[in-house]
């Protein structure tokens, strides 16, 4: 695929997985790999990585947004942020050996389970599932899961962590997506880092992305400050069953092999 014919392809994602990751802690992965393996026929592996990247850029710009607006608890980002930070690479080294069609189903079963966490939150109510004693130990078990599903991949916290912050602490979703974005960075780091490592990352997808992810992300931040939240969490939840099943049940289809002009 020659650069010229990717870049509003990638641009396209970089917006997608942008405005999803500010305005529903949804995106870097969760958006991008799917969108990335249909329109840049890229494998899952450097999928996965390039998301990463992606994600790093998406994550940094919202977090900047909520922390503005005063939804990020720091504690809570520090008890998480921890072992997901020393889980995710050593969790992408072992996923090496996996096919591209188990690791793409493993994908599915992720969104899956996020888009159940995100439609049960209305059923459970506002009660929190933890109370205040064990809310430390609870957000290291997070933060594991995130490192777990981080580092296997790519998807770097939005159908896991908030969620979880929500059901398990009873946060107001704002606060629990605001979370969910500043304490996924360090994983996001570790992770890339290993992706890099094995040469999983699209460069040249990379500019067209950071711009669309960026843009993106500063306006789905700014509207998930101000707008009601529960009918985008229901569409995201939606979206992420559908994703998953097929995902599941289909399957990958063949990508076509990636070109060595991808590999600088």
């Amino acid at each position: 695929m020659q650069t010229e014919a990717a870049w509003p392809r990638a641009l396209l994602i970089g917006l997608t997985a942008g405005l999803g990751g500010g305005l529903a802690s949804l995106g870097g992965g969760t958006l991008a790999i799917p969108l990335m393996v249909a329109l840049l026929r890229l494998d899952a592996f450097r999928a996965r990585g390039t998301a990463l990247a992606l994600a790093l850029i998406s994550a940094l710009v919202a977090s900047l947004v909520y922390l503005h607006g005063g939804q990020i608890d720091w504690h809570a980002v520090a008890w998480i942020a921890l072992p997901s930070a020393l889980l995710t690479p050593w969790v992408a080294a072992r996923t090496e050996h996996l096919r591209n069609g188990q690791l793409l189903r493993l994908f599915g079963l992720v969104l899956i389970g996020g888009a159940l966490a995100l439609l049960a939150r209305d059923a459970a109510g506002l009660r929190p599932w933890v109370s205040a004693d064990l809310a430390p130990p609870y957000l290291l078990l997070v933060g594991v899961i995130e490192g777990l599903v981080t580092g296997s991949v790519g998807v770097s916290g939005g159908p896991v962590l908030a969620p979880l912050l929500v059901l398990g602490l009873g946060m107001p979703q704002q606060l629990a997506q605001g979370c969910s974005l500043a304490s996924r960075i360090p994983a996001i780091l570790t992770g890339l880092g290993e992706n890099l490592r094995h040469g999983h990352v699209c460069w040249r997808c990379l500019p067209a992305l950071a711009v669309g992810a960026t843009l993106g992300a500063w306006a789905g931040g700014q509207l998930a400050l101000r707008l009601p939240e529960a009918t985008l969490r229901h569409l995201f939840a939606l979206l992420l069953m559908l994703l998953g099943l097929h995902y599941l049940w289909r399957g990958p289809r063949p990508a076509a092999t990636e070109t060595e002009e991808h590999r600088s």
